[in-house]
């Protein structure tokens, strides 16, 4: 993993199919891409040059762009699904409003197929600028998973030893004050309690599920993406019939070099999260609506009309 900004994307024009339609040179975001003498030509671009985001191939209604480099190749082109089998809004919604983070399980094995169709799916997240700087680990039943938790928890007791009351003081003036009393008051004493619930018996970090997706992130990514694609894999395996639950305790984990070693974690990146998956043991016969913190419009005639608490309470 890791890419260079200096490395470019390599679109290539078709001369004989390109009818000059002009799409591509407006779409391009680096202005790689320009007509001439009627048909499409490649440049060096503004900035950056070709990133390889294929929204040229993606919009030529000919086929006449191919592009290469930055971890594309032409095969990549694939169609679109017609617009009558997509996920209107409300099944969308639907969707979205039946998930809930699960920590309780069948013994039902999760089918290998059905993870990697969930990390396909995952793979179509926004990924800033191309290639993806994610990478997963697949734990793809309970024996890896348990084997994933053990060597976690006892990462964790390390991480715990180190965050001493001495250490935290010490961090204070670099991480600032709410930092500082979140490790002190929830980090630290998470860091503790996990490997000595191991230690009973208790399973409260992967939660005996039969599978597990780990995420981790290039030095040129942002530590973001890895959310970004877990939740892309989580809402995958809401519609596959799974259930699942993301753990941010992963995270701990970066600075443990010979687990990210023995996991194919390249040493420089930097654990994400966790997505846990199985088939729930649960049903849930209700769901329940969230609110965000806050919700603002600015200069919103709709709202304003609708008075001050706005469509969703917004304030």
């Amino acid at each position: 993993m890791g890419f260079s900004l200096k490395e470019k994307g390599r679109p290539a024009i078709d001369p004989e199919t390109c009818i000059g339609c002009g799409q591509c040179v407006a779409i391009c975001p680096d202005e790689v891409l320009s007509l001439d003498g009627g048909k499409a030509a490649a440049g060096q671009g503004e900035f950056l040059g070709c990133i390889a985001c294929g929204h040229c191939t993606a919009v030529c209604p000919t086929g006449a762009i191919a592009v290469s480099g930055r971890g594309m190749t032409p095969e990549d082109r694939v169609e679109l699904p017609p617009p009558g089998s997509r996920a209107t809004a409300d099944q969308l919604e639907a969707l979205l409003i039946a998930r809930r983070s699960i920590r309780h399980f069948t013994s039902q094995d999760v089918p290998c197929e059905v993870l990697d169709r969930i990390v396909r799916m995952a793979s179509t997240a926004p990924m800033g600028i191309p290639p993806h700087e994610v990478g997963v680990v697949v734990f793809p039943g309970p024996r890896q998973v348990q084997q994933f938790c053990e060597e976690s928890c006892a990462s964790f007791a390390r991480a715990a030893r180190f965050l001493n009351p001495v250490v935290l003081a010490v961090m204070r003036p670099m991480i600032g004050r709410a930092k500082y009393e979140a490790f002190r008051d929830f980090i630290c004493p998470l860091l503790k309690m996990l490997p000595e619930a191991r230690r009973q018996g208790r399973d409260l970090f992967t939660y005996h599920a039969p599978a597990a997706l780990l995420f981790h992130v290039g030095p040129m990514g942002d530590p973001a993406d890895c959310a970004i694609v877990a939740t892309y894999a989580m809402l995958a395996a809401e519609s596959l019939g799974l259930g699942s639950c993301m753990l941010g305790t992963a995270t701990a984990l970066t600075q443990d070099k010979p687990l990210k070693s023995k996991y194919g974690i390249p040493p420089e990146n930097k654990v994400g999260v966790a997505l846990i998956l199985g088939y729930p043991a649960a049903e849930f016969r209700h769901a329940l609506r969230r609110r965000l913190a806050s919700v603002k419009y600015v200069q919103c005639p709709q709202v304003d009309a609708l008075g001050e608490s706005g469509p969703f309470g917004a304030k």
